[in-house]
C-alpha cells in the first residue's frame, strides 16, 4: 500500500508536469515583448532644450541612429517646435527652432559641422537661446567641436561663421572692469518630475584663478545658486590639489566631498556637475576623485 506522504508527492510532481506543459505551449509573449523593447530602444543622446524656467538645458531624448551624420539630424529635429520628433521631448521641456523650419543639408568633416536650414529658422523669438541650444547639442557628438550656420546653404549676417561652446551658455555677466575677465561654465542641478538634469551657466568675473579651482569653489560656495538651480557639493569641500597627465584630470579632496565617510562614496550629482563643468573647460577625458589619497 503507497504512504500518504508518497501520493502527495506523485501529485505536486504532476502538478509542476502540468504547469510547466502549459508554459511550453501558451508562453508569456508580454514579458518577452517588453524585454525586447528595452533592449532595442536603449540609445539615448544628450540635447539642450528650454525647461519650465526657460533655462537652456542638458536633458536626454532617445536616438534612431549613433551613427554621427544621421544622428545629428535627429537631434536638430527634435530642436524644431512641433517638429516629427515632438513626442520624444521630455516632459516640460520644449524646443526653440521656429515651426516648419527644415534642414536643407547636414555635412561633417572631422571636428567640423555644416548645418543648412530653411528661411524659417528667421522667426526665432530668441535668437541667442536657439543658438545656445544647436551649438551645445551639436557639440555634444562626439569628436564635434566647431558649428557652422547657413540659411538656404548660403553664409548670411544672421549667423556669423564659426560657432564653438565658447560662446557660452545661459549667461551671468558679473564684472567690475574690462580687464582680466574670466568665464566658466558651471553645471547646476534642477529637478522635473523627480528626475534630476543639469542647467549649465557661464560666468563671465574678473578672476585671475584658473577654471578648475573656480568651478570648485563656485560649486561649493552656495547650495543655491538661484531658484531651482541647485549645488549639491558641501560648503566644507576643498580641492587640496589636482594634477593632468595626458587625458587624465586627477582631483584630490578633503573627506569633506563624501556623502558620509562611512560608505566612502561621493553622490552622483557631485560627480556630474564637476565633471560636466570641468569638461567645458579644460580639454580632459577622464576625471578621477581622490579623498585621502585613495581614488573613490
Amino acid at each position: 500500500m503507497i504512504k500518504k506522504s508518497s501520493i502527495n508527492r506523485i501529485m505536486r510532481t504532476t502538478l509542476l508536469l502540468f504547469v510547466l506543459f502549459l508554459l511550453y505551449l501558451f508562453p508569456n509573449k508580454k514579458i518577452y515583448s517588453i524585454n525586447t523593447m528595452s533592449v532595442s530602444s536603449s540609445n539615448y543622446h544628450d540635447i539642450y532644450l528650454i525647461d519650465k524656467n526657460n533655462y537652456v538645458s542638458k536633458t536626454t531624448i532617445s536616438v534612431k541612429s549613433i551613427e554621427k551624420q544621421k544622428l545629428a539630424k535627429d537631434l536638430l529635429e527634435s530642436l524644431i517646435i512641433n517638429g516629427k520628433n515632438k513626442n520624444k521631448l521630455p516632459s516640460s521641456f520644449k524646443a526653440i527652432i521656429p515651426e516648419n523650419t527644415t534642414i536643407d543639408k547636414l555635412r561633417i568633416d572631422n571636428e567640423y559641422i555644416v548645418v543648412s536650414f530653411s528661411e524659417d529658422i528667421l522667426k526665432s523669438k530668441n535668437k541667442e537661446q536657439m543658438i545656445e541650444c544647436i551649438v551645445y547639442t551639436l557639440t555634444s557628438i562626439s569628436n564635434i567641436k566647431h558649428v557652422e550656420l547657413l540659411i538656404n546653404e548660403k553664409e548670411n549676417e544672421y549667423f556669423k561663421s564659426d560657432y564653438t561652446r565658447d560662446i557660452g551658455i545661459n549667461k551671468k555677466i558679473d564684472i567690475t572692469s574690462l580687464n582680466d575677465i574670466n568665464n566658466v561654465t558651471i553645471y547646476y542641478v534642477s529637478s522635473n518630475n523627480n528626475v534630476n538634469y543639469y542647467i549649465p551657466v557661464t560666468k563671465y568675473t574678473n578672476s585671475k584663478e584658473d577654471k578648475i579651482k573656480i568651478i570648485i569653489e563656485e560649486l561649493s560656495s552656495k547650495s543655491s545658486y538661484e531658484s531651482n538651480l541647485m549645488s549639491y557639493l558641501n560648503y566644507e569641500t576643498k580641492l587640496i590639489n589636482y594634477t593632468i597627465v595626458g587625458d587624465d584630470l586627477n582631483l584630490y579632496f578633503n573627506d569633506a566631498i563624501l556623502n558620509s565617510k562611512e560608505d566612502n562614496k561621493i553622490l552622483e550629482e557631485v560627480i556630474y556637475s564637476i565633471s560636466y563643468s570641468i569638461k567645458d573647460s579644460v580639454e580632459v577625458s577622464n576625471i578621477h576623485f581622490f579623498v585621502n589619497n585613495k581614488e573613490i
